[in-house]
C-alpha cells in the first residue's frame, strides 16, 4: 500500500477540489438562470483560476502513474492490475471522483445551455432594436415597431 499512498493522496486532492468547484458552478448555473451576468462573470473568473489548479493536479497524476509503472492507464485500468489491499483503497475514491466529474459535467452543461439562451434573447432584442429596421409613416415619422406595417394596410 506504501508505495500507492501518493496516488491515493492525489486522488484525495482531486475529490477535494472537485468538493470546492461544483458548488462555483452550481453558483454560476444559478445566476444565469437568474440574469446576473456579474455574478456569472465572477464565478467564470473563480473557474479560470481552478483551471490552472486542474492541470497541476492532472501533472502530478500523470508523473504518479508514471512512477507506479501504469503511464496512460485509465482509472479501470489501474484497479485491474493492482493487488486486493490496494484494490479497496482505491475503488471507492475512484467511484466519488467519478460521480463528481458527472455532477460537474451535469451542472456545467445546464449554465451552458442557459447562458446560450440568455444570449439569444438578448441578440434577438439587439436585432429587434437594430438601426435601419425602423419603419416609417408616409409623413416620414417613425412608426411603432410594435404595430406590423403591411403594404396592403396602405392607402394609395
Amino acid at each position: 500500500m506504501g508505495e500507492f499512498s501518493n496516488y491515493i493522496k492525489i486522488l484525495e486532492e482531486f475529490i477535494d477540489f472537485f468538493d470546492n468547484l461544483i458548488p462555483i458552478e452550481q453558483e454560476k448555473l444559478d445566476a444565469a438562470i437568474k440574469n446576473r451576468v456579474s455574478f456569472v462573470e465572477e464565478c467564470m473568473h473563480k473557474e479560470q483560476a481552478a483551471v490552472l489548479r486542474l492541470r497541476g493536479l492532472e501533472q502530478k497524476r500523470e508523473k504518479e502513474q508514471e512512477h507506479l509503472g501504469m503511464k496512460d492507464y485509465t482509472f479501470r485500468q489501474i484497479l485491474e492490475k493492482v493487488p486486493e489491499d490496494i484494490y479497496s483503497a482505491l475503488k471507492p475514491l475512484f467511484d466519488r471522483l467519478s460521480e463528481q466529474v458527472t455532477q460537474f459535467q451535469s451542472i456545467s452543461e445546464s449554465a451552458k445551455d442557459m447562458i446560450e439562451v440568455n444570449l439569444h434573447v438578448i441578440q434577438s432584442s439587439l436585432a429587434e432594436k437594430a438601426p435601419g429596421r425602423e419603419t416609417y409613416s408616409a409623413s416620414g415619422k417613425k412608426s411603432d415597431n410594435d404595430k406590423p406595417n403591411h403594404f396592403t394596410s396602405r392607402s394609395v
